[in-house]
C-alpha cells in the first residue's frame, strides 16, 4: 500500500500503480527475504516511508511531510545501519530541492528544522532502541536512558559492530560483489537438500525481469534527470544511495544487500511505463507484468523449499552457471 500510494503521487495511472506494485509483490528476493522475517524487511519498508514522505516534501512543500521523513529515517537506521545510505540519498533530494528555490532565510529555517528531524530525532530513536538491551543487563525503566551504564552499553555497541563488519574477511560460497547484483549473477542460497532425483532450495535473488528490466530503465532515468525532470533525479538518486556506498566496501557481501535498491528498480520501471502509457503502449507494460508473475509462479519452488525433481531445477530454471539450484 505504501509503494502504491507514492506510486500514486508521482504518476497518478492507477494502472501503472497496480502493475508495479504487483511486480514487487512478484519479486523473488521481495518474497524470499520477507517470508524469512530478516532484519532488511523492515530496512527496506522504513526506507519506502522515508522516501514517500521525502517526494510529498519537495512537491508539496509541508514541512509535516518533511518531519516524518526524518522519523522514519531514524526508525529505520535503528533497525539497519544500511538505512544511512538511504539518508543520504535523501540529504541530496534535500539539497537539489533548496537549489532550485533558494532564499536565504528560508533555507537556513529549514536547515535548522533538519537538524532537529534528521540528526536529533533519528539519534534519540537509535539511542532509546538499546532498551532491550537495558533490560537484559539489569536496567529497569526509562531512567535507565540518563545512566552512564546504558550510554557505554550503546557506544560499546557501536564500536563491536564498527569492528565487526570492517574486520570481516571471511570466504562464502554465496557470497557477491555489487556489480554481480546488477545482473544477478550469484544467488545467495538459504537452504539445500538434495533427495532421489530431486532437490529442495530456499534461494534469494531478484526477479530476472525486474532485475534487468529495471537495469535498462536507469538510463532512462538519466537522461530525463539531465532534462531536469524532477520525479527522474529524485528515483536516480534513490537507487545510487543504495548501490554506490557498496562500491567502496570490501567486507564479505550478498546479492541481499541489494535489496533495498530493488525498490528504486520497481520505481525506475513505473516511471518508464507511465512514458509508455502517455505514448499508447500500456499493453506492453500489461504484458511485462504478467510475465513477472509468470516467472514467480515458476521459481516459486526455489524460493520456497518445495522439493521438485533435480531435472526441473536445473534444465528449467538454471538460467545462469552460478544460479545454485
Amino acid at each position: 500500500p505504501v509503494l502504491y500510494t507514492l506510486l500514486k503521487r508521482m504518476f497518478g495511472s492507477a494502472d501503472i500503480c497496480a502493475c508495479a506494485t504487483a511486480i514487487f509483490a512478484f519479486d523473488f528476493m521481495h518474497f524470499a527475504q520477507t517470508r524469512l522475517a530478516t532484519i532488511d524487511t523492515y530496512a527496506v519498508f522504513f526506507i519506502l516511508l522515508m522516501y514517500l514522505f521525502m517526494y510529498m516534501y519537495i512537491t508539496g512543500g509541508r514541512k509535516r511531510d518533511l518531519a516524518l521523513s526524518g522519523l522514519f529515517f531514524g526508525i529505520g537506521a535503528a533497525c539497519k545501519w544500511t538505512c544511512f545510505y538511504a539518508g543520504a540519498g535523501l540529504a541530496v533530494i534535500w539539497l537539489v530541492h533548496w537549489l532550485r528555490n533558494f532564499e536565504v532565510k528560508a533555507f537556513f529555517r529549514n536547515c535548522a528544522f533538519c537538524v532537529v528531524f534528521f540528526v536529533i530525532v533519528p539519534a534519540a530513536i537509535y539511542y532509546m532502541s538499546y532498551y532491550p538491551y537495558g533490560q537484559a543487563s539489569g536496567m529497569h525503566g526509562v531512567g535507565m536512558y540518563f545512566t552512564s551504564d546504558y550510554a557505554n552499553l550503546v557506544l560499546d555497541n557501536q564500536k563491536f559492530m564498527f569492528s565487526y563488519h570492517s574486520g570481516v574477511h571471511a570466504e562464502h560460497p554465496y557470497s557477491s560483489r555489487w556489480w554481480q547484483w546488477l545482473l544477478d549473477l550469484r544467488p545467495i542460497l538459504y537452504y539445500l537438500s538434495y533427495g532421489d532425483g530431486t532437490v529442495s532450495t530456499i534461494g534469494a535473488f531478484v526477479n530476472p525481469l525486474l532485475c534487468w528490466g529495471g537495469l535498462l530503465a536507469l538510463p532512462v532515468l538519466a537522461y530525463r534527470a539531465w532534462k531536469r525532470d524532477r520525479t527522474a533525479l529524485f528515483l536516480l538518486v534513490g537507487y545510487l544511495a543504495q548501490v554506490l556506498p557498496w562500491v567502496f566496501i570490501s567486507r564479505l557481501t550478498f546479492e541481499y544487500h541489494y535489496f533495498a535498491a530493488t525498490l528504486f528498480l520497481v520505481l525506475a520501471l513505473g516511471y518508464v511505463f507511465d512514458r509508455l502509457r502517455r505514448h499508447g503502449y500500456l499493453g506492453i507494460v500489461y504484458a511485462f507484468t504478467a510475465a513477472n508473475g509468470v516467472l514467480f509462479a515458476l521459481f516459486y519452488p526455489v524460493l520456497t523449499g518445495v522439493t521438485i525433481p533435480r531435472d526441473y531445477a536445473w534444465n528449467v530454471l538454471k538460467w545462469l552457471p552460478d544460479w545454485p539450484f
